[in-house]
């Protein structure tokens, strides 16, 4: 058998558009990047509230709060409030200690905050900036561009998409403080750091090339606001 040959078997060989790939990326990312948050949420421990909570939820103003609610139990000093999964979609986030250990300004004015969030699409944008600097990167590691162009590009594309992501947050923190105004919300942010633990940080050179500003810096934009 060793002295047999077969020219009729050819090797596969299968050639992909660089375009093609570049596109198949930054959609496969960005749907990782929204869809993620909703298999974490599935994974976790949660329950539904309870009839006491939704009235709690009601008085806090949450009209507009997706009519799914997961409430996470555990630390009493764990403070959560987010919003997972696309428009139409969504599902609130809470921690017991949101609805049970905060004054109800505090609660409000966080969950103020998250709702606005969901409303001018932060989440959305925030995964599609992202993308959109994998893309690059990909077309650049794909033969699409040089290295140095894919380099400059990126850098380019990392401080414009995310510049505009920071402005958004800001816009979002502006919608809220028109439900619970600037110092209501300020106060409300430096609680829930203090309750987790952590200082809030101020703006950096690093801010640059983060699409989510930094909580320090906005505590400081709502104090000026006031």
């Amino acid at each position: 058998m060793s002295g047999l040959s077969f020219p009729f078997v050819v090797p596969l060989q299968v050639s992909v558009d660089p375009i093609s790939f570049v596109v198949v990326a930054v959609v496969v990312f960005g749907l990782g990047a929204i869809i993620a948050p909703m298999i974490a949420l599935s994974l976790r421990e949660t329950r539904e509230p309870t009839p006491d909570e939704r009235d709690r939820l009601a008085q806090l103003g949450a009209d507009d709060a997706p009519d799914r609610v997961h409430v996470v139990e555990g630390d009493a000093d764990r403070i959560e409030v987010s919003l997972r999964g696309p428009p139409g979609r969504r599902s609130l986030l809470l921690s017991t200690a949101v609805l049970a250990e905060l004054d109800e300004t505090t609660a409000e004015s966080l969950l103020a905050a998250e709702l606005a969030r969901g409303r001018y699409l932060y989440l959305e944008y925030r995964a599609l900036a992202a993308a959109s600097v994998i893309g690059i990167a990909t077309g650049m590691f794909g033969g699409l561009l040089d290295f140095s162009d894919g380099l400059f590009l990126i850098a380019v594309a990392a401080l414009g998409l995310f510049w505009v992501g920071r402005r958004l947050q800001f816009a979002a923190d502006s919608a809220a403080t028109r439900e619970v105004g600037s110092e209501t919300l300020a106060a409300a942010f430096e609680t829930a750091a203090a309750r987790r633990g952590i200082e809030p940080e101020s703006a950096s050179w690093r801010t640059w090339f983060e699409v989510q500003p930094p909580l320090g810096q906005r505590i400081a934009r709502l104090r000026d606001r006031s």
